[in-house]
This record gives C-alpha cells, sequence and structure tokens, in this order.
C-alpha cells in the first residue's frame, strides 16, 4: 500500500544530541538521523531551530568562525544525503546581508530549495528579524545557484496535495491581536490564508515546568482553526545547562488532534527501543513519527498570491503501513477517551449543551411541560435525562415531564419495566398507554392482516405512537421531545412521520456511540438529574441494564420475552456505521480512504475484516442517499459540535441524489 495515493504524508519530529558549537559532529548526527528517518518511511524530517551549531552559544553566534563553518556543514548534510528520499529541514545561524538570521535549510536529493527566517529566537540581541523584503541568496561551494530566502515561502511537493510552510504560533496569534498585516512577514507566511496542509515550527526555546503541555495546547489550537497539521520540535539533549534546560519537546496535531508527541524528560524516549540506555544519549536521535493527512479541507483552499510557491520534486513512493493514533471512535477524542476528568468535563458539556438547547425552546414557546415516549432503549432514555434536566434548569420539578411508555406487540417486560423504573425514579409523571388494541383495529379499517410483519405492520406501530405522543402533548400543552439520534437520521432508521417526527428533537446531533457515553456519564455523575443520593445505586442498576439491551426498535414479536429484532443484525454495528459518518461529516474523503482509515482502526484488533467492513459500508452509503427525504424535513434539534444532518445546517443533499458513483468505487474496492 503506497499512503501517498490516500493523501497521507509522513512526517518526523526529529530531536538528536547535540554538541554546543561542534558543527562537525553535529552534522553527522543529523544525516545518522535523516537516513533513519527515511528508513522508517518519512517524508520531511524537521530538526530543531540553529540544530546545527546547537542552541547555546551565546554571543558567539556573532562570530563569523562559526557561522562559516554551519554554512558548510550544511553543504555536506545536503551532500551526503542527496540519495535519502526525504525532506529535511534543518535549523542553522545564518549570516545574509549584513544580519545574522536563525534560520531553516528546506533541502532534498542534494538540492537547497530555501532558506526562512525565524521570528522566535532564544538570543534577540544577536539575531534580527527579517523585515520583509524578498530576496534571493547565494550559496557558494554546492550549488553557486540562487536560493529562497525569506518568510514568504510555501513549499509544495509536486503532483500531491503535501505543502507546508515555516512558522510560529505566537507569532500568529500576535498578529490576530495587534491587527498589523507587516507583522505577518515575521512569521513564516500569514498561514490563517494559505490553506497549507502543514505548519513547521522549529524551535529553540528553553523548557521550563508546563511549557510541554502549553506547546501541545497551542498546537492543538492552532491545527484545529485552521484545519491543517501542525509540527513542533525543540531543541534538547546536548544543549547547555548553565543557566536553563532544553527538553526536546515534539508534537504533530491535526485538526486540533494530537497524532504524535514525546516530551525530551523522559529519557528513555531518546532510545527508540524503549529501555533506557545513557548511551543512547551519543548516538541516537529522538524521532516522533506520524502520518498527517493531507486531503483533509483547510478553512482556505488556496495561497495568496503574496507567497512565492517552491515546488519540490516529487517524493518516490514506499510501500508503509500507517502511523497514526487508531481512534474506532473518532466523535470522541482519545485525549477524552483515555482521561476521566476531561471524559467527565466532555460528556458534562454535551449533555448541557442538550438541555439547554430544549430549555430555550420551551422558554421561547411558553410551554412549562415536555413529553416524550420512552421504551427502555438508549435513545429515549438519553431524551428523558435531558428533558429533567431542561426542567430543572427553568426550575420546573421533574413531574413537569411526563414519560409515557406504549407497548406494542414487540415490547418485552424487560424494556418496558426499565423504562417504567426510570422515569419514576427521576420524578417524572408516568403514563402506560398500550397500542395493541388500536393496531388491530387499525390493520382492520385498512384492510391489512394482523399477522403480516412487514412494513406496514412496523411502520403503522411507529406511526400510532407518535399521533398519541402529538395529541397528548396538545392535551397537556407540553412540548413533545423527540428522541432520534444522529445515526438514525444518516441511515433513515426511522418511520418517516413516526418517530420522525417531534417538535423538538434532543439528540439530532448525538451518534449512538456517543449517545451511550452520555447515558454512562448520567450513571456516574446522577446528582444534577437525580439530585436524591440514597437512589443512586438503584438508578444506576436500571441504567446499567438500559445499556445492556440489545439495541431494538421492538416492532416485531418477541419470542418468550427475548428481543428477536435486533438492529445491529440487520444493519451492521453502529462502531462501524458511526466510524463513516464522522468522516462523511467531517471530511470529503472518498470511500477507499474511509475503508482504509477503518482497517487500520479495526482490522488489526481482529474486530472486523476487510469483507465485513465493506458490506457494512455498502449499507451506509446505499441508505445514506435512500433516505434523504426523512432529512430534508426534520425538526429542529440542537448541534453539540460533532455535526448535523439538518438541511438548514451543514447537511444540503438534495432527496434525490443518485448513489452510483459512491457504490461503484465500492464495488471497485470489493474486487481488491
Amino acid at each position: 500500500m503506497n499512503i501517498h495515493d490516500y493523501g497521507f504524508y509522513r512526517v518526523a519530529a526529529v530531536v538528536p544530541p547535540c554538541v554546543v558549537g561542534d558543527c562537525a559532529g553535529n552534522a553527522e548526527r543529523i544525516i545518522g538521523a535523516l537516513r533513519k528517518s527515511a528508513e522508517m518511511g518519512a517524508d520531511i524530517a524537521v530538526f530543531p531551530a540553529l540544530a546545527l551549531t546547537s542552541a547555546s552559544c551565546g554571543t558567539l553566534f556573532g562570530q563569523r568562525s562559526l557561522l562559516n563553518a554551519a554554512e558548510d556543514r550544511l553543504e555536506y548534510i545536503v551532500r551526503q544525503t542527496s540519495m535519502e528520499p526525504i525532506i529535511g529541514v534543518v535549523g542553522f545561524p545564518f549570516f545574509f546581508s549584513g544580519s545574522i538570521y536563525s534560520a531553516v535549510a528546506v533541502f532534498s536529493r542534494g538540492t537547497i530549495y530555501g532558506i526562512v527566517p525565524l521570528a522566535e529566537t532564544a538570543h534577540s540581541r544577536v539575531f534580527s528579524v527579517y523585515d520583509g523584503k524578498e530576496s534571493s541568496v547565494i550559496l557558494t561551494g554546492l550549488q553557486n545557484t540562487a536560493v529562497p530566502f525569506g518568510s514568504d515561502l510555501l513549499f509544495e511537493v509536486e503532483k500531491s496535495r503535501f505543502s507546508f510552510v515555516i512558522g510560529s504560533s505566537k507569532n500568529v496569534q500576535n498578529q490576530s491581536q495587534t491587527g498589523n498585516k507587516n507583522d505577518s512577514l515575521t512569521v513564516g507566511i500569514p498561514l490563517t490564508v494559505t490553506g497549507s496542509a502543514l505548519c513547521i515550527e522549529p524551535l529553540a526555546q528553553a523548557s521550563f515546568a508546563g511549557s510541554f503541555t502549553e506547546l501541545c495546547r497551542s498546537a492543538a489550537a492552532r491545527s484545529k482553526q485552521e484545519r491543517n497539521t501542525v509540527l513542533f520540535v525543540n531543541a534538547g539533549w546536548g544543549e547547555s545547562t548553565t543557566d536553563t534546560a532544553c527538553a526536546g519537546e515534539r508534537g504533530i496535531y491535526e485538526n486540533g488532534e494530537l497524532l504524535a508527541a514525546a516530551n525530551g524528560f523522559e529519557l528513555s524516549a531518546f532510545n527508540k527501543t524503549g529501555d533506557f540506555n545513557f548511551s543512547g544519549y551519543e548516538d541516537e536521535a529522538a524521532i516522533t513519527l506520524a502520518d498527517m493527512d493531507c486531503e483533509a479541507p483547510s478553512s482556505f483552499g488556496r495561497s495568496p498570491s503574496a507567497c512565492r510557491r517552491i515546488v519540490i520534486p516529487t517524493i518516490p513512493s514506499r510501500g508503509v503501513l500507517l502511523v497514526r493514533p487508531r481512534n474506532p471512535n473518532p466523535f470522541i477524542p482519545l485525549a477524552v477517551q483515555n482521561n476521566e476528568p476531561a471524559w467527565e468535563s466532555f460528556f458534562s458539556q454535551v449533555t448541557e449543551l442538550q438541555a439547554r438547547g430544549l430549555a430555550k425552546r420551551m422558554y421561547h414557546t411558553g410551554c412549562t411541560k415536555t413529553i416524550l415516549g420512552i421504551s427502555g432503549g438508549l435513545d429515549s432514555t438519553l431524551a428523558l435525562f435531558i428533558a429533567v434536566l431542561a426542567s430543572r434548569m427553568l426550575r420546573q420539578k421533574a413531574d413537569s415531564v411526563t414519560a409515557i411508555t406504549m407497548p406494542g406487540f414487540g415490547t418485552t417486560d424487560r424494556t418496558k419495566s426499565n423504562a417504567l423504573k426510570l422515569a419514576e425514579l427521576l420524578g417524572c409523571t408516568v403514563l402506560t398507554i398500550p397500542i395493541e388494541k388500536a393496531m388491530l383495529q387499525h390493520f382492520a379499517d385498512i384492510g391489512h392482516p394482523a399477522d403480516l410483519c412487514n412494513t406496514v405492520y412496523e411502520n403503522a406501530q411507529a406511526r400510532e405512537r407518535t399521533q398519541i405522543l402529538m395529541d397528548k402533548a396538545n392535551q397537556l400543552g407540553a412540548l413533545l421531545v423527540g428522541t432520534g439520534d444522529l445515526s438514525e437520521s444518516a441511515l433513515g432508521w426511522e418511520t418517516y412521520n413516526g418517530d420522525h417526527m417531534s417538535m423538538y428533537n434532543v439528540n439530532a446531533g448525538i451518534p449512538k456511540t456517543m449517545l451511550r457515553h452520555c447515558i454512562r456519564y448520567v450513571a456516574a455523575y446522577p446528582s444534577a438529574f437525580l439530585p436524591d443520593m440514597n437512589m443512586h445505586t438503584e438508578f444506576r442498576a436500571v441504567v446499567q441494564d438500559i445499556l445492556d439491551t440489545p439495541i431494538s426498535p421492538e416492532l416485531l414479536p418477541a419470542q418468550k420475552q427475548i428481543i428477536t429484532q435486533k438492529t445491529e443484525d440487520i444493519l451492521g454495528p453502529y462502531e462501524l456505521h458511526d466510524f463513516f459518518l464522522y468522516y462523511i461529516l467531517h471530511t470529503d474523503f472518498s470511500p477507499a480512504k474511509i475503508l482504509l482509515l477503518a482497517e487500520h482502526c479495526f482490522s488489526t484488533e481482529q474486530r472486523y475484516n476487510r469483507q465485513q467492513i465493506l458490506g457494512c459500508m455498502r449499507i451506509f452509503y446505499r441508505r445514506l442517499f435512500s433516505q434523504q427525504f426523512k432529512r430534508s424535513c426534520a425538526p429542529d434539534g440542537v448541534q453539540v459540535g460533532f455535526g448535523s444532518f439538518s438541511p438548514r445546517g451543514m447537511w444540503q443533499m438534495p432527496s434525490d441524489m443518485n448513489a452510483a458513483v459512491w457504490l461503484a468505487e465500492l464495488e471497485k474496492l470489493s474486487e481488491v
């Protein structure tokens, strides 16, 4: 597999050990690290600022002997790595036109393509700030040709979407705060308008307690804001510790998500085997690898005319496997999944946003009551929690929420019992309205055999329940709360004008896999929903049984109180559908690329093989297109940040769109 074909490029943040002022020795270590990075399949290797000399030379950066040695060793590095299929980005002190700059050279296969002065320097008394003049410099020895020099260089790899710039997040922030357009000349390029896939930040700054966290936070925020990849790499082992220390922090963030990061204070990070070996400082570099996606949409899709575009010849393709974090549940960031306080905070915000959306609609309409159907399933359980929380926000009692269970032909004692217990524990007004008699009369009226369990049989029950809820809402002067989730909307797994319809849908922006987490959150931290702590144990037991119940619409008769109609047996696993759904809503990825990512996340754990994933993808794409007519008239519902199918918002699709292009691609993938 060639990851370039799918828009991925491998980037390496490299921190080789250094010796202060030893340009020759540092050059050899950089060459070794470049070759090792190439062996690991990296397309670009980025080194810290001033990596050739070390960043600790102080006033001696002004000595011509050191400057000449650095330039000479740079040319040596370029020559020695001319056969390596990799782009190098190496920091060095550069004397030009009477000024000294902390700069980086960008080179590949024997050619220097550009030199970029850095704005952020640890030795401002020695280094100059670039004045923004577009220039070219003449390098003697290696090339004796004009090499672009300046902070306005945008590097692009030929015949690909891989582009990168050299910049500093601090300067971008300063530019936005001051509003001074000229400040962009000191940044690398005004990155908010380049649409570049990768922003590189070579650093040479002192490390302090908390600096790694701050660097990661800044890179995450910047990459999310600009919808690109940010790579930072700081000077590390070997820098002088006379007054400060450099920890070799390095990280790669894509659209706000961590791809790879390491803190040099973790000594074993410098040894590739992971076993601490102090001698490893002498001959090994810390290499942090990740595959960045060059096809993710950027906030701004084209480079401004002010940028100088530098084209680097195509990097030879290599068959390598993806090096990326595996997140089978991309709607929930890995940082949230693996951190209990972050998980609590995240889902507290999710449920509060849902409740605020409903509370605002109640306030606007003047409704002090809500009503909803409860089934003992996941969707209605979360909707019930949100209705109770919204009522509390408006200083209403829980009994202002009317929860109605409407047992039908497929309802089991387990689900009915759980629904009733939950509503009673929460203090809601609880009603039971059976629908069997009404359904038998309805079947007789329309001439449908009562034992013919087809689409008519199922959908009629869903519409009967919606009719009851709508009429009861009118009777009570209440707002009917919808329960259908984002995954069901994507698959059209809802009855048109049945459970598809409500007066306000609180789950419209919540995918099924996330919905489970929301319910677990309420069970773990129930006080906002159920203040009486004496009831929490029983409450958690009921919620856990609901979580353990198979997902089912319960529209077909059960067998001996056992659910026979299981949604995931019909459609496939929701965790696969939600995986596809995330990339459909958030990217322009093709089915082939989504399949690649799904295999990366699921196949390695032997959860699903390629054919199982493809089978589920066919169902997903077929239903995504065929069921759009339901989304075109969906009720209002708050989006909580994970995507939406609202026809008034981010999803615009005609109801008669043809899926042939996507299904044909899936068929081709099945033949591979």
